[in-house]
């Protein structure tokens, strides 16, 4: 792929006060309603150039008109997602997590606008897609298509590798937005991203172990998952009275969590939860993630993972295989550890929360993370935001992520975002 422009504009307004914000941001719409789309962007690299003071908008849109529209509705009360508005106090600037998504999360087209138009996030798509490319049988970029078909998109290989590198090239470009993560955490192979993200691991072994734990896993074919509407010791109690072949996946919030193990089983288990009145949702996974039929393959994935040195994290990294901060290198057995066990989502954010956190972002190709954390940690204050949701064109809803954070305060390097303009701020 070429490097195309963007087709997408993120412009920031801002004003000493409210009112002023109010006022200049009406004259702006009269503006945009007659400029030509042509100038659009330089437009919006002038006003990120700055000053930027404390009340905040940003709008999010593909012409200039559209932009005028937005903002006209928005000033006539309408709820317009396209455009944010809050107040940035230098003193409390919002720390920002990265919660990177894990494999379910993909679909075909995921972070195609991007890769088209963001040289950052390409080279980092490209540099994973490569290291990956003895674990499977197409390129990673085929996911980029649209029309990618089932067997390209949900064979587990292709979802879970595939998702980190959509993964790693999104914190990428968020950094080199001036984003810099205050922790990470990630759900299930989402956790081989974090752990690269805060330094514990290089990229290229992140994918030799996430490949590695793949393989192994693609061997079980007779498994499935499903999600259940049950709190952790109400589900640890009913697998205590059914066979040995299903566990306990992944603590996902509040009232919920995800069973793993032999298909029939599980069917048996789900059936009687259905009668029983409890919400069940099966999973279209036949691998058996995280649960005891994985068991017979860590040894060998430990062995791999005895080869590969690891460091302390950088920054805070929140493990959800233990549902606590990581303090130190990771032993081989985390991983193995990872490969049977259940993710502990709810317990990790928590910690999150513990530490201060109140942005969160989602670096990956979904928003299931961003909606489970706000279930895991309910109320105002906390952002939650996805970088893609269900996007092929990625740049709209990664620049209205931008704009939340910049009006929540938080500082972007705009000479990245638009090169040229020299602001940080």
């Amino acid at each position: 792929m070429t490097y195309d422009p963007r087709a997408t504009h993120l412009l920031t307004l801002s004003a000493d006060t409210s009112d002023a914000l109010t006022a200049g941001a009406r004259e702006t719409a009269a503006r945009l309603a007659r400029l030509g789309d042509a100038a659009l962007a330089q437009w919006c690299a002038e006003a990120a150039a700055g000053p930027h003071s404390g009340h905040r908008m940003g709008v999010v849109g593909r012409t200039a008109g559209e932009m005028a529209d937005r903002i006209g509705a928005h000033l006539a009360g309408e709820p317009v997602r396209e455009v944010s508005v809050g107040h940035a106090d230098p003193a409390r600037r919002p720390p920002v997590a990265l919660l990177f998504s894990g494999q379910g999360a993909q679909y075909a087209g995921m972070g195609r606008g991007l890769h088209r138009t963001e040289p950052v996030f390409r080279a980092a798509f490209d540099r994973c897609a490569e290291a990956a490319r003895p674990y499977l049988g197409i390129p990673l970029q085929d996911l980029l298509d649209p029309g990618a078909g089932p067997a390209v998109v949900y064979r587990l290989a292709h979802a879970a590798l595939g998702t980190f590198c959509v993964n790693f090239a999104l914190g990428e470009l968020w950094r080199s937005w001036g984003i810099e993560a205050a922790a990470v955490l990630g759900f299930s192979s989402g956790e081989y991203a974090a752990a690269c993200w805060a330094g514990v691991l290089t990229p290229e072994d992140a994918v030799l172990l996430l490949g590695t734990q793949v393989t192994l896993a693609e061997r079980v074919t007779d498994g499935a998952m499903a999600v259940v509407g049950l709190e952790e010791k109400a589900a640890l109690d009913l697998l205590a009275e059914t066979g040995p072949s299903v566990g306990l996946a992944a603590v996902i919030s509040p009232g919920e969590v995800s069973l793993s193990g032999r298909a029939t089983e599980l069917a048996r288990i789900v059936e009687r939860l259905t009668a029983a009145g409890v919400r069940t949702s099966s999973l279209p996974v036949s691998s058996g993630l995280h649960s005891p039929l994985q068991e017979p393959a860590s040894a060998e994935l430990r062995a791999v993972a005895e080869r590969i040195p690891t460091r302390p994290p950088r920054i805070p990294f929140v493990s959800t295989v233990t549902g606590a901060r990581v303090t130190g290198p990771l032993a081989p057995e985390h991983w193995s550890r990872h490969l049977s066990g259940p993710v502990r989502f709810l317990d990790a954010v928590r910690v999150l929360d513990g530490l201060g956190i109140r942005a969160h972002v989602e670096a990956g190709p979904g928003r299931a993370l961003v909606g489970l954390g706000a279930r895991c940690l309910p109320g105002e204050g906390r952002l939650w935001l996805a970088s893609l949701g269900r996007s092929t064109d990625g740049t709209g809803p990664m620049l209205m992520a931008l704009g939340r954070l910049y009006t929540a305060g938080v500082p972007v390097d705009w000479s990245r975002v638009y090169p040229g303009s020299r602001s940080v701020v």
